[in-house]
């Protein structure tokens, strides 16, 4: 499949990019980077992001060319960082669906069943990772406007590089994206800035927090009233559950967030033990091993339920 999607490519002369909604780094640094590589290449290439763009990357070049909808005469459509066109939002996601060609590029578990060209490989440490393989194999050169955007997705899915998903070929790729023009200097400043608002939310969910299984699964809520309280957003609280992971003995953190009247987002991090990406799939949603999340169709109270009920045991047995 990977030879089909770089004959696809390389046939292209209009190619249009989507990311999952709600884009994390990785979504965001992907699909701004092919978008550089292919337009570098001669490529018409136009994205598309259902959902605000976190603060941390409003910095990202080529921001300004997300459309808000799909457009017209479309050879190739590419969906990066998730494979499902459900995933990337109302707007385009029938669009995709009638498109004769469509390519996927995506390192989550799970198994893709949509798309004319399926690359999904969760050995690479990002989506942003493949894009840069991607364009080994076309030939294509690497510019800094590309290089800072895949640098973006590969440094914050290893965690800057701490996480177990930090491989020597993922250093290499990143080490070559610097070559190619990254600064990580600058790039960490963006991405990692102290901003406080987040810091006060962050406090009020350490504080909330609760302890199951002698201290190894971790659960917080947070509803929109508590949102509200600081005028925070849901992208604020993008790396809390990072910290509930951080806190020691804790094996699974989870993470709860009201996200409507009777929906919420469940957010999962494990330290190895448990596959949270099984007990994501489990829940609808899927991921990695160690971070994965799933969408639930319940008010904020019976999620809490149903995710401390079923993640209890497993923390207990591990």
């Amino acid at each position: 499949m990977l030879e089909r999607l770089v004959s696809l490519l390389a046939e292209a002369r209009r190619v249009f990019l989507v990311a999952h909604r709600e884009p994390d780094g990785d979504a965001l640094g992907a699909t701004l980077g092919l978008l550089h590589l292919l337009a570098d290449n001669g490529k018409d290439a136009l994205a598309h992001s259902a959902g605000p763009v976190p603060e941390e990357y409003a910095f990202l070049p080529g921001l300004e060319r997300l459309g808000p909808a799909a457009p017209e005469g479309v050879d190739l459509a590419v969906i990066l960082d998730c494979h499902e066109p459900e995933r990337c939002g109302e707007a385009v996601a029938p669009f995709l669906r009638a498109l004769p060609r469509v390519a996927v590029i995506d390192h989550h578990q799970g198994r893709a069943e949509f798309g004319a060209a399926i690359w999904v490989d969760p050995s690479y440490a990002a989506t942003c990772q493949m894009v840069f393989d991607l364009a080994g194999r076309l030939g294509w050169s690497v510019g800094p406007r590309a290089a800072t955007c895949l640098f973006v997705g590969l440094q914050t899915d290893t965690g800057s590089f701490r996480y177990g998903n930090t491989t020597p070929q993922a250093l290499r790729a990143a080490a070559d994206l610097v070559q190619a023009g990254a600064d990580p200097w600058a790039i960490s400043q963006e991405v990692y800035a102290t901003r406080p608002l987040r810091l006060r939310l962050l406090g009020r969910v350490m504080e909330a927090m609760e302890l199951f299984a002698d201290g190894r699964l971790a659960l917080a809520v947070v509803s929109q009233a508590d949102l509200d309280a600081l005028g925070a957003k849901p992208q604020d609280l993008e790396q809390a559950v990072e910290a509930m992971r951080g806190v020691p003995g804790v094996a699974v953190a989870a993470l709860i967030k009201q996200t409507g009247p009777d929906q919420c987002k469940l957010s999962l991090r494990s330290r190895g033990g448990l596959d949270v990406a099984a007990v994501a799939a489990g829940l609808g949603g899927g991921g990695h091993r160690n971070a994965a999340g799933a969408r639930l169709a319940m008010d904020l109270a019976s999620a809490r339920t149903l995710v401390a009920e079923l993640l209890e045991p497993l923390a207990a047995a591990l």
